[in-house]
């Protein structure tokens, strides 16, 4: 685009976005010599300026002698305004002038921020990369700078560039070569419009708009609504976004020297088939010859003195090398471990009602903590790579995808695992809710294997079996109900063919018989025993476990059906109707989210914290352009007391009992571990991998931060073993997880040990309540915890526990389509 005097024509323009002004910004300095309002100009020098407008008087201005090329350019000008204002012309002029909107009613896309809980940059959203700026934060010469290129005689002028509308008029006329020379105010009225031709009937339009915005705005004003809607290139759309493309950092901070590189730009900010255009990168000697330009145009008005000029030097040090694409108006969603987070972010914006949540220029402060989620991704951070393939048969197009390969962080305890190796993470604060790291795949776009899919819809999925790590719930609603962690048991597998209801066994741990048939419900947690948690299940009734773990946490649960069900408002008879007594020892799915929301509740003492993303939500002030909190948004901690702080005391101390080889590191923690089989049949019904595990988790917590892990599939299962071809159980690839990233995470963020709760040492509850065959004295344990199992070590701490192996009559299995499918309706925000 030319300046306001300039007749070049315009090259390879590139299209303005049709956006809107930011609020109105304070006036320029009643002191400044120059610029003026165009209601003060040289011929009204004295006249004192109308309230709200810029203030100041104007300076004389010598005048000059018209060259013969400038009297007949104002001669077409004046012809081509007569032609506007008679018969036709006012009636056009007339519907330009109400049709155009006004820079406030149009909708200004903005990005939205979103960062970390310490400050962080966690992704920017929005479909175009703008930050707004407020006019009024830029000094004054770096204002000058912007725009003494594209119309050096903005302060001057009354919008209307008279000489350009007559050469666009002329050469519309005789079909010469479109011309510019529009003022700014008018390039701000072509974007308000939409319209790009250079055409007469655009340039009245743009004139009418041009003339109601200088009756209506002070000329600081629409220099910000220029400003913030111009497109500068490298993806930037106004000098908020472009100082950071170019500079990497705020327009505010701007040299006049780098503000000059940016007013250069505008002439044309990227290359066209006959134009390297403006930008440094793409075409240095034109765009320091055009950067000169600016300068000379600032001395010329005024705005710079020689001296400077002289001294001013390209700013090449600072300006920043640019590759395609990488100031997209939206990163941080796809391809980013914290894109998932980005989901449950707009979730819990639009359950606010605040629908432009994307694009609305806010600043988003959320849960996630960057020195727990680098911890969290510095083990598990992995992508996959899938090969489509689709063939046609009697004109049906049948596509399938195969996994290719996995692309691992570097030393992620991933890295070098079998390709079909997936693992998702998330740890909460347990005394606020807050959720400060999560990780359940690499894109917000795909499948999020720590939380719900395709959510709202019949194929709704993202639950995994928790198997035994389900069971602090059940011994919850067992203290809850009477029991006692020195209630004793028979851990027996059950069997039909003895007469009882289920098959049922204790998950490879049958041949251990140091408690025989009368084993403490606390042994037979730390030992992993399914029986006994199947017994108390059938006792106390399945919706007793089921209430306990929506009290501590779980939203949802999967039914043998393959169908969620939302815990919240489940009446009695629908859980015993949809779920076994194997719920008992974790045999329907679950989200990694909500299991490690259950972990939190223990922690904090039975007291439920609803988990949450967002911590604070702001907007720039309009005045200040300072970020300010906007009303009614923000975190609120929703809590209750799930459980008497008691019994979540007493789980505690028996879990306390199960790191093991996973204890952390100078401080003390709870954990408990979970393994569940493969359940993929053949077509005949049969196990597809007998014997071999599909889900792993591992669960626990310290008084500060609550996680749990699961280590799986990805898409399809298969048998989990890893690299060196050993079957993966809860105590081996997820407690590894699991302790390697509690103890980064609570050193990264500085964490001093905290002490666990103490149980009652089986003080609470009847001791005497359960179904122990042997009640010998001498058959009973000592009231000291057990002693470890000799299953114990580096490679099986406690508690850790082989995958479950039903009898060939088995309970019903979780159905297969709970896993994620090949191609899964991406989880949007």
């Amino acid at each position: 685009m030319t300046t306001y005097g300039d007749d070049e024509p315009v090259i390879g323009r590139a299209r303005p976005p049709a956006l809107s002004a930011t609020g109105r910004a304070e006036a320029p300095r009643a002191d400044a010599p120059a610029p003026v309002s165009g209601r003060e100009q040289a011929s009204r020098a004295g006249v004192a300026s109308p309230a709200g407008r810029a203030g100041g008087t104007a300076q004389p201005v010598a005048k000059k002698k018209r060259s013969p090329r400038r009297r007949r350019a104002l001669i077409a000008g004046m012809i081509g305004v007569a032609v506007m204002l008679s018969g036709v012309g006012l009636i056009a002029g007339t519907w330009f002038y109400s049709s155009v909107p006004r820079p406030e009613q149009l909708p200004l896309k903005e990005n939205t921020e979103v960062l970390s809980v310490d400050g962080k940059a966690i992704a920017k959203l929005g479909a175009e990369n703008r930050t707004l700026i407020q006019i009024g934060t830029l000094p004054e010469p770096v204002r000058n700078a912007l725009i003494a290129g594209e119309d050096k005689n903005f302060y001057s002028h009354d919008g209307i560039d008279l000489a350009g509308i007559a050469r666009a008029a002329w050469n519309n006329l005789t079909g010469g070569e479109t011309q510019g020379a529009s003022t700014i105010t008018q390039q701000y009225a072509r974007a308000a419009a939409d319209d790009l031709e250079i055409t007469y009937a655009r340039k009245m339009r743009e004139a009418v708009m041009a003339r109601k915005l200088e009756d209506e705005y002070d000329k600081l004003e629409i220099a910000g609504f220029y400003l913030n809607t111009v497109y500068f290139g490298r993806g930037s759309y106004g000098v908020g976004a472009a100082a950071q493309a170019f500079f990497g950092k705020e327009a505010a901070k701007l040299t006049v020297a780098e503000a000059a590189v940016l007013g250069a730009v505008l002439r044309q900010p990227e290359p066209s088939d006959d134009h390297g255009g403006y930008d440094p990168q793409n075409n240095p000697e034109a765009a320091k010859a055009r950067w000169g330009y600016v300068l000379d145009n600032m001395v010329e008005m005024g705005w710079l003195s020689a001296a400077d000029r002289a001294a001013a030097a390209y700013p090449d040090q600072t300006l920043k090398a640019y590759k395609a694409g990488q100031n997209a108006g939206e990163w941080g969603y796809q391809d980013s471990g914290t894109g998932n987070v980005i989901n449950y972010v707009g979730a819990e914006m639009r359950a606010w009602n605040v629908p432009d949540w994307r694009s609305g220029g806010y600043r988003i402060t959320t849960s996630i903590d960057s020195r727990a989620q680098k911890a969290l991704e510095s083990q598990v951070y992995r992508a996959h790579q899938f090969e489509r393939t689709c063939q046609t048969k009697e004109g049906k197009e049948t596509c399938t995808e195969t996994l290719k390969a996995a692309v691992d962080g570097k030393g992620t305890l991933l890295q070098g695992q079998p390709k079909n190796l997936m693992a998702a993470a998330v740890a909460i604060d347990p005394n606020n809710g807050r959720v400060i790291a999560y990780y359940g795949g690499n894109s917000g776009t795909g499948v999020d294997y720590a939380g719900r899919n395709a959510i709202g819809t019949e194929k709704e999925y993202g639950g995994h079996p928790p198997a035994s790590s389900f069971k602090i719930y059940t011994l919850a609603a067992a203290l809850e109900d009477g029991y006692s962690i020195k209630s004793h048991f028979d851990p027996t597998p059950l069997s039909k063919a003895n007469g009882d209801p289920d098959n049922v066994q204790n998950a490879g741990r049958d041949n251990d018989a140091s408690c025989g048939k009368f084993c403490t419900l606390e042994q037979m947690t730390v030992k992993s025993y399914n029986v006994p948690f199947y017994k108390i299940t059938r006792d106390i009734g399945q919706d007793k476990v089921v209430d306990m773990a929506r009290r501590a946490g779980v939203t949802t649960v999967w039914g043998t059906d393959g169908k969620p069900m939302r815990l919240a408002g489940a009446d009695a008879g629908r859980i015993k109707s949809t779920f076994g007594y194997q719920v008992g020892f974790g045999q329907y799915p679950i989200t990694v989210l909500d299991h490690a929301s259950g972990a939190a509740t223990f922690a904090a003492h039975g007291v439920w914290r609803k988990p949450h993303f967002v911590v604070k939500v702001e907007k720039k002030d309009k005045d200040t352009g300072e970020w300010k909190p906007v009303d009614g948004l923000g975190e609120k901690v929703e809590s209750r007391q799930a459980m008497r702080a008691e019994i979540a005391d007493e789980v505690t101390s028996v879990l306390r009992q199960i790191p093991g080889a996973h204890a952390l590191s100078g401080r003390q923690s709870a954990a408990k571990t979970g393994t569940w089989e493969n359940g993929r049949l053949k077509p005949n019904g049969q196990k597809m991998f007998p014997g071999e595990n599909a889900h792993a988790w591992f669960i626990g917590y310290t008084p500060q931060i609550a996680t749990a892990v699961w280590v799986g599939n990805v898409r399809e299962e298969l048998p989990l073993r890893d690299r060196d071809k050993d079957k993966i159980g809860g105590s081996a690839l997820p407690g590894q997880i699991w302790e390697q990233f509690m103890n980064d995470a609570h050193k990264a963020m500085n964490l001093k040990a905290q002490p666990l709760a103490d149980g009652s040492d089986g003080n609470l509850g009847d001791p005497d309540r359960g179904a122990g065959a042997s009640p010998a004295p001498s058959a009973a344990p000592s009231s000291a915890a057990p002693e470890p199992s000799p299953s114990c070590g580096p490679d099986q701490p406690c508690g850790g526990d082989p995958s479950p192996e039903p009898s060939p009559e088995p309970s019903p299995k979780p159905s297969p389509s709970t896993s994620p499918k090949p191609s899964p309706s991406p989880r949007r925000p």
